[in-house]
């Protein structure tokens, strides 16, 4: 990744840097929110898709989005955190 630490390399600062994390961002919301449906949110659910995600980038998209796979990680841990602390919600009130 020493792209990713590169100096002037801005984060999400090209069109394919934001590809992948919007595309991370809203696989992950669904996996999330489906998880959250069927009752079964742990956090493993986004962190499955999170693996898959990278998967599918490394081995089947073009080079200039694969190279920025890291964004992914990136738009999981907030996703993640979200699942985490949201689950359950429905079963309190």
């Amino acid at each position: 990744m020493p792209s990713f630490f590169d100096p002037g390399h801005g984060f999400l600062s090209s069109i394919d840097e934001i590809a992948v994390a919007f595309a991370a961002i809203v696989l992950f919301i669904v996996a999330g929110a489906l998880a959250e449906y069927l009752g079964n949110a742990r956090g493993g659910t986004v962190v499955g898709a999170l693996v898959g995600y990278v998967a599918v980038l490394l081995y089947w998209a073009p080079a200039v989005f694969a190279d920025e796979w890291h964004y992914a990680l990136v738009a999981a841990v907030p996703v993640v955190a979200l699942v985490y602390l949201y689950r359950g919600r429905r079963d309190r009130r």
